[in-house]
């Protein structure tokens, strides 16, 4: 308490010595009114520090009523309507400080301060102009002032502002862009393209603002002064990356694409080009591939990806671009090291880290996962995608408890993400399944369905864990088909149709719908290939019901039953 008094003490004393008070030119004697009034000008700013504003705005007055056009009380006294929303009584106050004390610019910023907080920018503006015919060399003031016109919708005089300032300062890139943007939002396109062209007068040698002057042609839909900017920038400076990659080209068929990519060859192999700016010409034809998987531009820009490691080998961002490329374009396996090679040089994206997950978890490399998911977590513990991603490894594994929990533990952490939690519920009635308690199975999935109805990846799991028990085949082949016709093609949903046909008994069925799943990229799938050669076993073709359970072997299948269906060349379920 004793530190607050001494705070509140040095601050009044400040105040009684900004005081003014009228005193005799050659004596320094203080009347008894004048000491008077400083003590209730103490006393109003001790109430004023203490919050108490309307004991602070009494004292004021009192003190206006004794010493009328005292500019310091009435700057004080609107302060303290100000601190009380009592914002007119504060305009009409901060008026009168002015008019006491009209050289005095704080309170002028101050009334217009007021002003904009009351949306009043004509005299927002007003006081602005005051300010800088008071303190004409401080920028500043301008700037505000052209500001408040603006809000006042006087476009023309914030532009005769800062003509005003820039000749006192001259050419200046602040004012310039303020005035561009000004002639652009009027569209007067003419005008504010002259604004960049005199930047350039002025600073001739400074090719950023040519990019600036040949960005808005662009933007303005005139490429053709556009590419004129362009040629100019690299007359001047041959090797201007910028200019170089701009002047590419390239049409929108895919020839012209592949053109364009090839244009960039030369401007990738300059070491002294940033690489951000690079990758940014490359990011449109990464995102193409992911959308189309077009092989052909995948190898076009897989070349400029490959230079891109020669020119920056310690870039992370050369090997991602790569390892996205041969990711979408079906090459999961390269993909995969070119994320491990990004990874050795930053370690810190998890993106790279998911991406990398998904690549073990579709080509079923399990142990694999486990081992990377475990050390994701260790370095992002609240990425709940790879807590998923990690029970998946360890159920696929055989794992279910520790499955279990670390699923529990993901659906916490999963929070709005609706559909990792849908993933994770549907991952949940797998091993629920697996541990045979159908009931928390069943609710697991039509919780996950609740999310998401018409989810593939849902129905079909759910269709597969019914026929493993055998039970609702029907609710389970309705499921099954409708995930097949939302995505068709799909492997692992063409083998669960294909999986509970064959727990209905219809074989033959079951056969055209399994190979199918092999024909669309089963054929590395150790579980489908077991469970083909089951369905040949039952059509009477036992050899090659062998020969695909010896297949599913060398795929690594983790059936306890598959060895002695090899041995004694018979189905064993």
């Amino acid at each position: 308490m004793m530190k607050i008094k001494q705070s509140i003490f040095r601050v009044l004393l400040f105040l009684l010595a900004c005081l003014p008070v009228a005193l005799p030119a050659q004596e320094v004697r203080v009347s008894e009114e004048d000491v008077n009034l400083q003590k209730l000008f103490i006393d109003a700013n001790r109430e004023k520090l203490l919050g108490n504003y309307d004991n602070a705005v009494a004292l004021l007055k009192e003190i206006l009523k004794k010493d009328p056009k005292n500019a310091a009380v009435a700057f004080e006294l609107a302060r303290s309507y100000e601190a009380t929303e009592e914002d007119e009584k504060a305009v009409r106050a901060a008026k009168d400080a002015i008019e006491w004390d009209p050289g005095n610019t704080w309170y002028l910023k101050f009334l217009a301060d007021l002003y904009q907080k009351l949306n009043r920018n004509e005299e927002a503006a007003e006081a602005y102009e005051r300010i800088v015919e008071l303190e004409p060399n401080d920028e500043f003031n301008y700037f505000r002032w052209a500001y408040f016109l603006v809000r006042a919708d006087e476009i023309n005089d914030a532009l005769k502002v800062y003509d005003l300032l820039e000749k006192r300062i001259g050419v200046n890139e602040e004012i310039i862009r303020r005035k561009h943007s000004l002639y652009l939002g009027t569209g007067d396109n003419k005008k504010a393209a002259r604004e960049l062209e005199r930047l350039i007068e002025a600073f001739p040698t400074d090719m950023e603002y040519r990019h600036l002057l040949a960005s808005f042609y662009q933007q303005a839909g005139d490429e053709k002064k556009a590419e004129e900017v362009y040629r100019e920038i690299l007359a001047i400076d041959p090797d201007n990356a910028k200019a170089q990659l701009a002047l590419a080209g390239g049409a929108k068929q895919p020839e012209g694409e592949l053109q364009f990519l090839e244009s960039l060859k030369p401007v990738f192999r300059q070491q002294g080009v940033n690489i951000d700016l690079k990758i940014s010409q490359l990011m449109p034809f990464i995102q193409r591939v992911a959308d189309t998987g077009d092989r052909q531009l995948a190898a076009a820009a897989l070349e400029l990806s490959s230079i891109l490691e020669e020119v920056h080998p310690e870039e992370a961002k050369a090997y991602s671009a790569s390892g996205d490329l041969l990711y979408y374009s079906g090459k999961k396996q390269e993909a995969l090291e070119k994320y491990k090679k990004t990874l050795e040089l930053d370690d810190t994206v998890f993106l790279v880290w998911e991406q990398a997950m998904h690549i073990y978890n579709e080509e079923r490399q399990y142990e694999d996962l486990l081992a990377f998911s475990e050390q994701a977590m260790d370095y992002f513990p609240n990425q709940a995608v790879a807590y998923y991603l990690n029970a998946v490894a360890a159920h696929e594994l055989g794992n279910n408890q520790e499955a279990l929990s670390t699923l529990q533990q993901a659906l916490l952490m999963s929070g709005n993400n609706g559909f990792l939690r849908m993933q994770v519920q549907s991952r949940l009635g797998l091993v629920y399944n697996s541990m045979g308690q159908y009931g928390r199975s069943d609710q697991s999935f039509e919780a996950a369905l609740s999310l998401n109805p018409k989810s593939p990846e849902v129905l079909s799991q759910y269709a597969y864990a019914l026929a493993e028990r055998g039970e609702r085949l029907e609710k389970a082949r309705e499921m099954a088909a409708l995930a097949n016709d939302i995505v068709p093609k799909q492997s692992n949903y063409l083998f669960t149709y294909g999986w509970v046909l064959y727990q209905m008994k219809d074989y033959k069925k079951a056969r055209e719908w399994m190979e199918r799943a092999l024909q669309n990229g089963g054929e590395n799938n150790s579980r489908i290939l077991e469970h083909y050669g089951d369905v040949l076993f039952h059509l009477s073709e036992t050899e090659k019901a062998v020969g695909y359970w010896k297949q599913a072997r060398e795929q690594g299948s983790g059936s306890e039953l598959l060895e002695r269906k090899i041995t004694d060349g018979k189905l064993y379920e």
